[in-house]
């Protein structure tokens, strides 16, 4: 059938009503997402491995059960694509490295047992930089601009999903691995507070730092991906003290925003802070209150803590497969991990403990607004593919493990370009800001803008 928009094909919320409906059927939806792939693939370059033959297989098998069902879940024949960290039974997980070439996993990550679950329908695999690291960054174009990266080291799930080829993309943040993907790509991103969502079989960048969640094109998608994804996992400890807590979508304008004043962010571009001079309006004019909020001493110190976390249990989960092929990574990836077998427990003990202290003297940030706002990147997407952009303004708010969620905020001055911002909540306060960015949404309409492609 013809639908009535490309964004149909974008919002898991109205692809949703429209397999309730029986408008359209499971398999329909698949072969548009494999049409925009064979057009759209050998330019973007988002896909690792692509499982499209077992993905019509299953939506067909979808299809069948369809008219069987008096409700269907919210994700039910959606396509999704998932980073090539993400264990997968039926496609490799090579996680962008020689070290892992042709690994094939005997069993499925949570995420992914939880998705299929639900009727989600894998299409592949997406890239990564080496290991979710800094370095070896795949050849994954920008779809606003091929010129410039689609940031990392979610490089292929925002790229897909942007480029319409995915309806949403799991991806995972160490530092800023989600958040500027999203900001780069004008996607909607919700990273949950740190154990809301398994991280069972996804091979770590940090144990301790990792953050699990996916790429969307609205606040509205980003509710319903969490809610299908998130939840305690008997495999996964860090899941263990945080109950399941399934987001809603309410109208709400009483709240305080928190205008994050702090050197930290002072080298946000002029594009950057016209985005977030243009939100605080939309914010004022929707009868939302802004203060400027000052924060606590010792933030840079915090977020130093976080490269010495990131890098030492980088290192010891990788310390045998570098041990017996060192010559398999990177010359990057090589490098961070020599450097990391020479960290001492102390630096990493005392890094732990700064992340700590300061975990409790953040949280009174929070005593006189319900959210923060910052600029999400300090520029739009950097032109080339060598390098993904810095996650330096999202690295803080991951180590300290409290969600955040980013939006698009418009586009650079040359129009062509996203930019984006990041709202920051207390721990396990996720829905606060899907009730802030539901609002935003619902007074802007940057979130339904797309790429010529």
């Amino acid at each position: 059938m013809m639908l009535r928009s490309q964004e149909d094909l974008d919002s898991i919320a109205d692809a949703h009503r429209l397999l309730s409906d029986g408008a359209i059927s499971p398999s329909e939806l698949v072969e548009e997402h494999i049409r925009r792939i064979a057009e759209r693939e050998p330019t973007i370059r988002a896909w690792a491995h692509l499982g499209l033959e077992a993905a019509r297989d299953r939506a067909k098998a979808l299809d069948a059960r369809l008219g069987t069902m008096a409700t269907i879940p919210p994700l039910f024949g959606i396509p999704f694509g998932a980073k090539d960290i993400i264990h997968t039974r039926q496609l490799p997980t090579e996680a962008g490295s020689r070290v892992l070439a042709g690994f094939q996993p005997d069993k499925n990550a949570t995420v992914i047992d939880r998705l299929e679950e639900q009727g989600a329908i894998m299409l592949g695999k997406t890239t990564t930089t080496e290991f979710a690291h800094m370095g070896g960054p795949p050849k994954t174009t920008n779809p606003w601009n091929h010129a410039h990266t689609p940031g990392g080291s979610s490089s292929g799930s925002a790229a897909s999903v942007a480029a319409s080829m995915a309806m949403f993309a799991l991806g995972s943040q160490t530092a800023g691995s989600l958040s500027r993907p999203a900001a780069y790509n004008g996607l909607t991103v919700l990273k949950g507070t740190f154990g809301r969502v398994s991280k069972a079989g996804v091979i770590p960048a940090s144990w301790t730092l990792d953050h699990i969640g996916g790429f969307t094109h609205s606040v509205e998608d980003a509710v319903l991906l969490y809610n299908g994804i998130a939840g305690p996992d008997p495999e996964d400890e860090f899941t263990w003290a945080l109950p399941y807590q399934p987001l809603k979508l309410r109208p709400r304008r009483d709240f305080t925003i928190g205008f994050v004043d702090h050197p930290y962010f002072a080298s946000a571009s002029r594009d950057v802070q016209a985005g977030i001079d243009d939100a605080r309006r939309a914010f004022e004019e929707a009868g939302v209150r802004i203060v400027s909020v000052q924060l606590p001493e010792g933030f840079e110190a915090a977020a130093a803590a976080h490269a010495v976390v990131m890098q030492s249990e980088m290192a010891a989960f990788h310390a045998d497969w570098y041990a017996r092929t060192p010559d398999r990574y990177t010359p990057e990836v090589r490098a961070y991990l020599a450097d990391g077998q020479g960290l001492k427990a102390m630096d990493y003990l005392r890094a732990q403990r700064i992340r700590a202290q300061y975990r409790s003297v953040f949280a009174k940030v929070f005593g006189q607004v319900d959210v923060l706002l910052t600029p999400a990147a300090p520029s739009a997407a950097p032109e080339g593919l060598s390098a993904t952009g810095s996650p330096v303004f999202n690295l803080p708010f991951t180590h300290l493990g409290i969600p955040t969620l980013v939006v698009p905020t418009g586009f650079d001055s040359a129009g062509t370009l996203p930019v984006g911002m990041q709202l920051v909540a207390p721990a396990a306060q996720e829905q606060t800001l899907v009730d802030v960015g539901l609002l935003y949404q619902s007074v802007t309409d940057w979130h339904r803008r797309r790429p010529a492609l």
